[in-house]
């Protein structure tokens, strides 16, 4: 089985707001991934935050909160916490509260893909951009666990690039991400 660990506890510095509550076709961006993640089947869903509002989400959502008091250090520490407040899972698999457009579909095949390469890290990607959400195998749990302060995945997959399946998309909205206010205009320009 594998945990979903959800990462909403940024600060959304280059966007100005906290983007994980902008709204997108009626709902916060923040609700759609939890809506396609919550779709699919996991031993457990974690959503690690540090807001009030996006635990009031995730609360009525019926997942399970981490509380990040120490989101300043960075990713690492959310990863961290995602790791240690779960159960144990053959894998790991790290959302981004900021990819509405991410579906169902794409997190099955990740998984599909995962069940096949239990020993890999699976990574989806559009050409040669990689994107998030991605599964490590439980092999990765000491080196997450050993990140430091703003470090995420992308250094182990670099590390261990020998060791990544790739899930080619057909195109790149699944893992788009919204980092700006030119990311979101875009992003509500996509039809």
């Amino acid at each position: 089985m594998i945990n979903a660990i959800i990462m909403a506890s940024g600060y959304s510095s280059r966007m100005g707001t906290n983007k994980l509550l902008l709204p997108y076709k009626g709902k916060p961006l923040l609700e759609h991934t939890i809506d396609a993640i919550t779709n699919c089947t996991f031993r457990q869903i974690i959503l690690i935050a540090k807001d009030a509002q996006v635990i009031n989400l995730a609360e009525k959502k019926g997942l399970r909160i981490v509380k990040n008091h120490k989101a300043y250090i960075g990713q690492s520490q959310s990863i961290k916490l995602g790791i240690i407040n779960s159960p144990s899972a053959d894998g790991y698999m790290f959302f981004t509260g900021d990819q509405p457009m991410l579906t169902s579909d794409i997190i099955n095949a990740l998984i599909e893909c995962f069940k096949i390469h239990k020993h890999s890290i699976i990574v989806p990607r559009f050409k040669l951009e990689l994107g998030s959400p991605v599964i490590f195998s439980k092999d990765y749990i000491n080196k997450l666990l050993n990140l430091t302060e703003d470090t995420g995945g992308k250094s182990i997959i670099n590390k261990n690039i020998d060791k990544v399946i790739f899930l080619k998309l057909k195109n790149k909205y699944p893992i788009f991400d919204i980092d700006t206010p030119d990311d979101y205009k875009t992003m509500l320009n996509i039809k």
